[in-house]
C-alpha cells in the first residue's frame, strides 16, 4: 500500500506537504498540488477515512446508533441526520444495534465513545425495559447523547413522536367508521412508544363496544404472532403501530386468506411522498426527526452543553391526498390549458388521480411559450378551457381579460394562503388586490456551479496566484464573468472544463430574461426612483455589457430554453449555470454527469428574477366550481409534495419540511429563501395597471441579442429600446 513518503518522493516534494495537500491546508503552490495529486492518483493512494477520523475526534464527528432494520422510518432517520450533520461540517458514524439485543447497544455505545463523537443519537433497544440498567450503569456519561422514539427511564435528553395522540387519533378512527372488531397491533410495550399508541387508542375505542384483540410483536417474531389470528376470526380492520408490520400482515393475509374484498389497515408510517394505496397511514416524519436530532445535538454539545429534557415533534397525520375534489352528479371534462414544461407532463400523470376520486376526465393541453401566448390573446366566450396556467410574469396582463376572480367561486378562499410559501400569494395569486389564481409552480432562479471545481485545491490555488482572491460563488456579474473566464478552455488551457458558464437567448423572451438577472443584481425594481423606466441608464448598458462580455465563455450555440441549458450543464462541460429551480430535474438524471457534485447558490444581488406559474379559471368556463376544485387539489402539499419529487416545484411551505425531496432537491431550501427577497417589480403597485410582459420582453430581448450578435452597440440597442418602449408603453406611473 502506497504512503505518504511514496507520494513525496514521487511528486519530489516534502512528506509535510503531501500531508497539506490532503488535508486541505497550507499555503502550496498549484504546482505542487497538481505533482501531488498525480503521484497520489498514480499510486492508487486511498485517504484512510477512519484515521482521518479518529486524528480529527469529537471536533467534527457524531454517531448513530440504531437497530440493524431495513425498516423505512429509521432508514429516513438516518438520512434526515447525515444530511443535516454533513451540511454543517460533521462527519457522520453509524453504529447498529441487531435489534432486540442490548449487548450490541453497549458494544455500539463504546465504539462511538472510542471514536470520540461530539454527540450520539440512539435509538436504543435497551431504554425504558429491564435491559436499561445493565447498558446505561451509573457511570456512563450520557450528557453528550440524545436519545430518539424509546424514551429513557432515567431521564435522559428524548426527541420523538406523540404516539398517544397517534393511538389516540387511531382508536377514534375505528369508532367513526363503525367497527364492532379490530386487531390492535404493536410492538413490545416495554418500549416508551409502544406503550403510549396503545394506552391512546385503548383510551379511545377500547371502553365502547368495540373488540379490540391485541398483539405484540416484533421484527423477530412478527409473522408467527400475526398468524394467530385465523380466517375465522379475521377482524373488520387492523390498527397498527409500526408501517413495516403492516407490511407483514398484508403479506400474511393476502398470502393465507381470502381478503378479495379489500382488507382495511391503518398504520403509524413514515411519510411518503408519493401516493400508495395499501394502508390508510397516520404519517410521522422521521427524516425531519433525524434533521432535528442533529439540530439538537450540535446545540446541546456547543459552548453552552445544556441539556433540553423531552420533546415531541408535531405529526403530518392522516394526510388527505384527496382534498378539495368535488364529485358532480353529472361529471364533464375539464380542459387545461398550460405552458410545455416539467410540471406540465406530472400535471397530466396526477390527473389520473384526480379522474378516479371525482369522475372528472381531466384534459391537458400543452403549448409552447409561443403558441399558448396567441391562444390567450385568442381567448373569448366561445372557447373551451376551464383552467388556465398563467406565467406569473404574465398574471398582470391577462388576469382581468381571462380569469374569474376566485372570491366569486369561493369568498373564502384567501384561507388557504397560510399553506403557501411566504412571498408567493402576493407574485402568484393577486393583482391589484383581487385574487385572480393560486400559486402552482412558483420557480426562481438560482446560480448553479460545479461544486468539485470550486472546491479543488489546484483550481482554488490557481485563481488565487492569478487574481489575489478566493474561488468562491460569484457575488457580482463582475466576478461571475471573472469565474466564467478562469473556467473558460480557450482563455484558461489549464480549465478542466470547455465553457465557465452556460447562456440562455434563444427567443427574444428568454434573452430579455438572462439580461434582467444581470439588471436586477444593480436596482431592486425595473422602475427607477423616479418611477420611469430607463432601458438606457448607465446601469441599464453595464448589465449589457456583463451578459455580452459572457459570450467569449460560452459555447458559440447558445442554449435556446431552459431544458437545453439544465441539459447542457448536466453534460459537465460547465463550471456555472443560472437556472429556473423548476427546470433543474436533469441535473440527477442518470445521464448527468454532474450528480454529487452540484452547487447552488443566490443570484448575484441577491434580487433573482422569479418564473413559474399559477393555476387560475377561465372567465368562459361553465364549471367554475369544478374548475377551482382541480386548481386546490394540484395546489395542496400532498400533491405538491410528490410532484415536486418528480422534478416540479411547490407553493406549499410543508413540501420545503419533506426532507425526501429537499434531499433530492437540496437547492430547494435556497428558492424557499429568495422569493420573500425579490423584488423585480415591473411598476410601481400604486399604478393600478396592468403590465404587457410579452411585449416588453420582444423589445428588450431584441436589444439583448442585436448586441449579443454584434448587429449593434450596447448603446445603439437599448436607445432603440427606449423608443419603443416610449412608443408602446407609459414610461412613468
Amino acid at each position: 500500500m502506497a504512503t505518504i513518503k511514496d507520494i513525496a518522493k514521487l511528486a519530489g516534494v516534502a512528506q509535510g506537504t503531501v500531508s497539506n495537500v490532503l488535508n486541505g491546508k497550507g499555503n502550496v503552490s498549484s504546482e505542487k498540488i497538481r505533482r501531488v495529486m498525480n503521484a497520489v492518483h498514480q499510486l492508487g493512494y486511498v485517504h484512510n477515512e477512519r484515521a482521518a477520523l479518529l486524528r480529527k475526534g469529537f471536533n467534527d464527528s457524531l454517531a448513530v446508533i440504531m437497530p440493524d432494520s431495513s425498516a423505512k422510518q429509521y432508514q429516513d432517520f438516518y438520512s434526515g441526520f447525515k444530511n443535516y450533520a454533513q451540511s454543517h461540517g460533521f462527519t457522520v458514524t453509524r453504529h447498529l444495534t441487531h435489534e432486540n439485543t442490548p449487548l450490541s447497544e453497549e458494544e455500539a455505545l463504546i465504539e462511538a465513545k472510542t471514536l470520540q463523537a461530539k454527540g450520539i443519537a440512539c435509538i436504543s433497544v435497551a431504554a425504558g425495559t429491564l435491559h436499561e440498567s445493565t447498558v446505561y450503569k451509573k457511570d456512563v456519561d450520557v450528557s453528550d447523547m440524545v436519545f430518539i422514539e424509546h424514551k429513557p427511564s432515567f431521564g435522559g435528553d428524548f426527541i420523538g413522536f406523540n404516539y398517544e395522540e397517534a393511538g389516540r387519533r387511531m382508536g377514534r378512527k375505528a369508532l367513526d367508521l363503525g367497527y364492532t372488531s379490530v386487531c390492535l397491533l404493536t410492538g413490545n410495550l416495554c418500549f416508551s412508544n409502544e406503550a403510549d399508541f396503545y394506552r391512546g387508542f385503548m383510551e379511545a375505542a377500547g371502553k365502547t363496544g368495540c373488540q379490540v384483540t391485541h398483539i405484540q410483536t416484533d421484527p423477530f417474531r412478527k409473522y408467527q404472532n400475526i398468524m394467530q389470528i385465523s380466517g375465522d376470526s379475521m377482524p373488520q380492520a387492523f390498527f397498527i403501530s409500526n408501517y413495516g408490520f403492516a407490511e407483514s400482515v398484508k403479506d400474511i393475509c393476502s398470502t393465507f386468506y381470502d381478503t378479495r374484498e379489500g382488507l382495511d389497515i391503518y398504520t403509524v408510517s413514515p411519510v411518503f411522498t408519493m401516493p400508495e394505496n395499501d394502508f390508510t397511514k397516520y404519517e410521522m416524519n422521521y427524516r425531519q426527526l433525524g434533521k432535528v436530532a442533529a439540530e439538537a445535538l450540535l446545540k446541546k454539545t456547543g459552548e453552552e452543553k445544556e441539556g433540553f429534557g423531552q420533546r415531541l415533534l408535531e405529526s403530518s397525520g392522516f394526510r388527505n391526498w384527496y382534498s378539495n375534489i368535488i364529485v358532480p352528479k353529472e361529471p364533464r371534462t375539464l380542459n387545461v390549458i398550460t405552458l410545455d414544461s416539467p410540471e406540465a407532463y406530472i400535471m397530466k400523470s396526477f390527473s389520473h388521480l384526480y379522474t378516479k376520486k371525482s369522475g372528472i376526465d381531466v384534459n391537458i393541453c400543452i403549448f409552447s411559450y409561443d403558441e399558448i401566448y396567441e391562444a390567450f390573446n385568442m381567448m373569448n366566450a366561445s372557447s373551451n378551457y376551464d383552467v388556465l396556467r398563467l406565467d406569473v410574469t404574465w398574471l398582470s396582463w391577462f388576469a382581468q381579460k381571462l380569469l374569474m376572480p376566485l372570491t366569486d367561486i369561493d369568498p373564502d378562499i384567501e384561507n388557504s394562503f397560510d399553506d403557501f410559501l411566504e412571498g408567493t400569494p402576493e407574485r402568484y395569486a393577486r393583482v391589484h388586490e383581487k385574487v385572480y389564481a393560486l400559486p402552482s409552480t412558483p420557480s426562481v432562479q438560482i446560480l448553479y456551479y460545479r461544486k468539485d471545481l470550486f472546491e479543488s485545491p489546484i483550481y482554488k490555488r490557481m485563481y488565487f496566484e492569478q487574481f489575489r482572491t478566493e474561488l468562491v460563488p460569484p457575488r457580482t456579474f463582475e466576478e461571475f464573468n471573472r469565474i466564467a473566464a478562469f473556467f473558460t478552455r480557450e482563455i484558461n488551457p489549464s480549465s478542466p472544463v470547455e465553457y465557465g458558464a452556460t447562456v440562455t437567448m434563444g427567443s427574444t423572451g428568454v434573452a430579455g430574461s438572462e439580461y434582467l438577472a444581470r439588471l436586477f443584481s444593480h436596482q431592486e425594481n425595473l422602475y427607477d426612483g423616479k418611477g420611469q423606466i430607463r432601458l438606457d441608464s448607465e446601469i441599464s448598458l453595464q448589465s449589457l455589457r456583463e451578459l455580452t462580455e459572457l459570450k467569449r465563455c460560452t459555447q458559440p450555440d447558445y442554449c435556446g430554453w431552459w431544458t437545453d441549458t439544465a441539459k447542457s450543464f448536466a453534460s459537465g462541460n460547465f463550471a456555472m449555470s443560472i437556472l429556473y429551480s423548476n427546470y433543474a430535474g436533469p441535473f440527477l438524471d442518470n445521464t448527468s454527469n454532474v450528480v454529487g457534485n452540484i452547487g447552488y447558490t443566490m443570484m448575484p444581488g441577491a434580487n433573482p428574477v422569479i418564473g413559474g406559474g399559477s393555476l387560475g379559471v377561465s372567465k368562459y368556463s361553465s364549471q367554475p366550481e369544478n374548475a377551482l376544485s382541480f386548481i386546490r387539489w394540484m395546489c395542496s402539499e400532498p400533491i405538491s409534495s410528490a410532484a415536486s419529487l418528480l422534478g416540479s416545484t411547490s407553493p406549499c411551505r410543508k413540501t420545503y419540511e419533506n426532507y425526501e425531496v429537499m434531499n433530492n432537491f437540496p437547492w430547494m431550501s435556497l428558492s424557499k429563501k429568495c422569493f420573500p427577497l425579490t423584488k423585480g417589480n415591473r411598476i410601481p403597485g400604486h399604478a393600478g395597471l396592468p403590465f404587457d410582459e410579452r411585449k416588453f420582453l420582444n423589445i428588450l430581448g431584441m436589444a439583448v441579442k442585436d448586441t449579443y450578435s454584434s448587429v449593434s452597440t450596447p448603446e445603439e440597442a437599448l436607445r432603440n429600446a427606449q423608443e419603443q418602449l416610449e412608443k408602446h408603453f407609459q414610461c412613468k406611473f
